[in-house]
């Protein structure tokens, strides 16, 4: 499954990637990111790490799972792709989890993201496609306040 959406932003590309590049900010405007914490860093690990709950629910009930996600920041030209993909180091074979930004200056003060939520598993589809579509609008939505209280600071 593969959900994107793209927004353009008031803010800086600069800025923008240094809002996206930490995902312990995640929570504050992505409620699928439930919690992401620092991990301690393990060889093969392409970034930093962090210990991440995704939560998502349906009506009364809700399915939690937690990750490992390490990070890869590449830069192309202006273009800035930012990437958390699981990486799990308890040595068994895991399905793949990646949330993916990928950040465009559109000019000095105006940002293009289009935001990327990938999973190649069994465990969340079904019910749970329309949750996590609707999670993604819904950062979609908040990113902008979220960028924007990031800069008045």
């Amino acid at each position: 499954m593969e959900y994107r959406n793209t927004l353009r932003v008031d803010a800086s590309a600069a800025s923008v990637v240094e809002a996206l590049s930490d995902l312990a900010t995640y929570p504050d405007w992505n409620d699928l990111v439930a919690e992401a914490t620092p991990a301690p860093g393990v060889d093969g690990d392409p970034g930093p790490a962090w210990w991440t709950t995704l939560r998502a629910r349906v009506g009364p009930f809700a399915r939690s799972k937690q990750l490992r996600f390490a990070r890869t920041v590449t830069t192309q030209d202006d273009q800035t792709t930012i990437v958390f993909a699981r990486h799990e180091v308890d040595g068994r074979q895991h399905a793949d989890w990646t949330m993916q930004s990928t950040i465009d200056p559109v000019d000095a003060s105006t940002t293009t993201i289009e935001l990327v939520l990938r999973y190649d598993g069994q465990l969340w589809t079904g019910a749970l496609d329309p949750v996590l579509s609707s999670a993604i609008g819904r950062a979609t939505r908040t990113l902008p306040d979220h960028l924007a209280s990031s800069n008045s600071r």
